[in-house]
């Protein structure tokens, strides 16, 4: 069995990674700009996030993207989840020079930064999963979040949907309010 990894680093803040662990990842763009901002931008974004998905073996459990970031829940390889960076970085890239070159603005940074959490316990995970699908009702785009079409919502409610209607009853939205996201 692959061993946990602490990092620490004086301007970050601590990363632990765990094999076969799951994590929430949140990415900002670069000034909160909305490069997200057409349906057609939201979509390359999920294509290259899947993609990056494959080739680096995370396993998507629930998404959303807005205007000017997105939330994530992924599930670490078992081998090692020392290459969420890298995984996080391939899409990055991929979509900057495609967006860049699109808009015709070689070299503009889009992406400021991404967060990653490890997730440690059962309820941790519930109230980031429903943070995640409730996102874009906390923005005010949509006011229920199957509403949405740039989110796992859906299809997750569809696979899970006992489950899923029994934990929005026992969390609901302000149950996690406490999550940092100030988009």
């Amino acid at each position: 069995m692959a061993q946990d990894t602490f990092k620490t680093a004086p301007h970050t803040p601590a990363h632990l990674f765990r094999a076969g662990a799951i994590y929430i990842v949140t990415g900002a763009t670069y000034e909160k700009r909305p490069h997200m901002q057409a349906d057609a931008r939201k979509q390359q974004w999920h294509s290259s996030f899947r993609r990056a998905a494959e080739i680096y073996d995370w396993a998507i459990i629930a998404w959303v993207v807005l205007n000017n970031h997105y939330h994530v829940i992924v599930r670490a390889p078992e081998k090692s989840a020392e290459n969420l960076s890298k995984f996080v970085a391939s899409y990055h890239k991929f979509t900057s020079r495609q967006w860049n070159d699109e808009d015709s603005k070689s070299g503009r940074q889009v992406w400021w930064n991404y967060w990653d959490t490890c997730i440690r316990s059962e309820p941790d995970y519930l109230a980031r999963l429903n943070y995640v699908h409730w996102n874009p009702v906390k923005h005010g785009v949509v006011n229920r979040p199957d509403a949405y079409s740039h989110s796992s919502y859906r299809e997750f409610m569809i696979a899970q949907a006992d489950e899923i209607l029994r934990n929005e009853t026992l969390f609901p939205f302000s149950a996690v309010e406490d999550v940092p996201d100030d988009f």
